[in-house]
């Protein structure tokens, strides 16, 4: 008599299913990281790239005017991010925007900066209520009887809003906690190029 032929199993059994489950996982931890970095790079491409522009923009006005944008007043539209908007491509925007009006007046429109003017690191922390002006994610840095400036990220401290034309003071500045890991990025003193605040570092 002869024994019936077994069956082939074509299924997977568990401890090869934990195997490859055990492979997919250590593959992900790996990649994830990879990826997490490489988007942090991106974003503070992004942030480089913004200051490298706005630099340019605020020496663009210099050649024009022969002096630096004009401070800004307290509660009121006006400084540096405005008078710069038509040296980075942001005519339009620039002359629908009146200089002197209250904050507080801002057309809706103009709550918002425009792209140049943020930073995606600081997009993440922004928590701006319905009908109020978004802080600014840029500081004019410097200014004093010198021409010397600087254009640098906003300290994570640091809370204006961004058509309110921020300033700090050098000293304020070099002690400040910037978005990226603790530290600032910063471009000006009519030099081209973005370089990054060092802790305790003073920049001349």
């Amino acid at each position: 008599m002869f024994a019936a032929p077994k069956r082939s199993q074509l299924g997977v059994t568990l401890v090869e299913l934990i195997v490859v489950l055990a492979i997919i996982g250590t593959l992900l931890g790996l990649l994830l990281p990879a990826v997490q970095a490489a988007r942090e790079r991106a974003r503070e491409t992004v942030c480089k790239n913004n200051l490298h522009q706005l630099n340019l923009g605020i020496m663009g006005y210099y050649e024009i005017h022969k002096k630096l944008p004009t401070p800004s007043q307290p509660g009121l539209i006006g400084g540096w991010t405005i008078e710069v908007l038509p040296f980075v491509e942001q005519k339009t925007l620039g002359e629908s925007i009146q200089s002197g009006l209250a904050l507080e007046a801002a057309s809706e429109l103009h709550l918002r900066q425009p792209r140049i003017m943020r930073c995606p690191k600081r997009d993440d922390t922004d928590n701006v209520a319905e009908g109020k002006m978004y802080p600014t994610h840029y500081v004019f840095v410097g200014r004093g009887k010198q021409q010397g400036y600087l254009i640098s990220d906003a300290p994570v401290t640091f809370n204006a809003p961004w058509a309110n034309g921020p300033e700090l003071r050098r000293q304020e500045w070099q002690q400040s906690i910037g978005p990226h890991q603790g530290k600032l990025f910063f471009a000006g003193g009519f030099s081209q190029g973005v370089s990054m605040l060092l802790k305790g570092e003073v920049i001349q």
